[in-house]
């Protein structure tokens, strides 16, 4: 029986290099290689935050080209010769066939993500309730300002278990 293969092309970044930037089209993913690739939203702004890194066999920009929306996140690779196999939508149907195991894979790794923002979105929303209750019980903010503060730090804490 003769074996299939699934050809992709691969790039390779140094520290620094942006691998795509939050709003553009997405046309493809992703697939560490070798090296590693933080993920960020408002890159290059005061408020830029970085919310994932990315190392080998994990993939990036999968939920983009799989919606068909705008990247949500700038990637940019984090180390010197960091290499990524580009994944795109002819190269995606042939897993199907030739390699079920990473289909599979993306899909864990998207079910991962979605939880992790799901907890922090409840994270946040629960924190957002308390200082409300708070606020109504002592006619104050300062006690609200300090759960809010810590619903926060909670947050930042479930987006840092993502990497």
């Amino acid at each position: 029986m003769a074996q299939s293969t699934v050809y992709t092309f691969l790039k390779e970044f140094n520290a620094g290099d942006i691998v795509f930037r939050e709003g553009e089209k997405s046309t493809c993913m992703y697939e560490v290689q070798k090296g590693k690739v933080d993920l960020y939203i408002a890159y290059g702004k005061p408020e830029q935050k970085k919310i994932a890194e990315v190392g080998p066999e994990r993939f990036l920009g999968e939920m983009g080209m799989v919606e068909g929306l705008p990247r949500s996140a700038t990637a940019v690779a984090a180390t010197d010769f960091t290499v990524l196999a580009q994944v795109t939508w002819d190269v995606f149907g042939l897993y199907f066939k030739t390699k079920p195991a990473r289909v599979v894979q993306i899909m864990q790794q998207m079910g991962d993500r979605l939880r992790v923002t799901t907890k922090s979105a409840m994270d946040l929303k629960n924190s957002v309730n308390e200082a409300i209750d708070k606020i109504q019980e002592e006619g104050t903010s300062t006690a609200a300002l300090g759960i809010l503060r810590k619903g926060i730090r909670e947050m930042n804490n479930t987006l840092e278990s993502n990497k």
